[in-house]
């Protein structure tokens, strides 16, 4: 997996597929931001704990805020890219076909699962705003952070429904 990271894209992208390619990008490197976002207002917290008795008021409610963006930033590109686990103990001695077959299948099921945590996710930004609920020391509106998971959910959806056509035109 580590070559991944370090190995470049060089795909050729036309059209949807460089659509998606910048999108997919954008929304990792805004990932990347909330987690140094995060780190940087941990060090400060702990650091104003430890040296001068004043921590960072609503820290843990921020860390959860920004891991849940920063988790659902990543799994577009990660989609994208093809850095998913994949358990192929059962399937190195199949045919090409048939792990095109597989792969098709999982991708759609991961399509399938994906937009469900993209409505419900709605459904609950929709609910939490209604309520006017908010978090309790910072008072920041709690349906505020669920626009990003939502956005985030329906490209992973998007990208996953690409490349079952792209995995299934190929096999053709």
């Amino acid at each position: 997996m580590a070559d991944l990271l370090l190995t470049e894209d060089t795909r050729p992208h036309t059209g949807l597929a460089r659509g998606l390619d910048l999108l997919c990008k954008g929304f990792a490197m805004a990932g990347g931001l909330a987690l140094m976002a995060m780190a940087c207002m941990s060090l400060y917290s702990i650091a104003g704990r430890s040296l001068f008795d004043s921590p960072l008021l609503g820290d843990y409610e921020l860390v959860q805020a920004l891991c849940a963006v920063a988790v659902s930033f990543s799994l577009p590109y990660t989609q994208w890219i093809g850095a998913n686990v994949i358990v192929d103990f059962f399937t190195t001695r199949t045919s090409p076909r048939t792990n095109t077959l597989l792969d098709s299948v999982t991708l759609l099921m991961l399509s399938g699962f994906s937009a469900l945590i993209a409505w419900r996710s709605w459904v609950g930004l929709l609910d939490l705003k209604g309520s006017g609920d908010a978090s309790m020391l910072f008072e920041l509106p709690t349906w505020f952070i669920y626009g990003p998971i939502v956005a985030s959910f329906a490209l992973l959806t998007v990208v996953s429904v690409y490349g079952m056509v792209q995995k299934l035109g190929a096999s053709s």
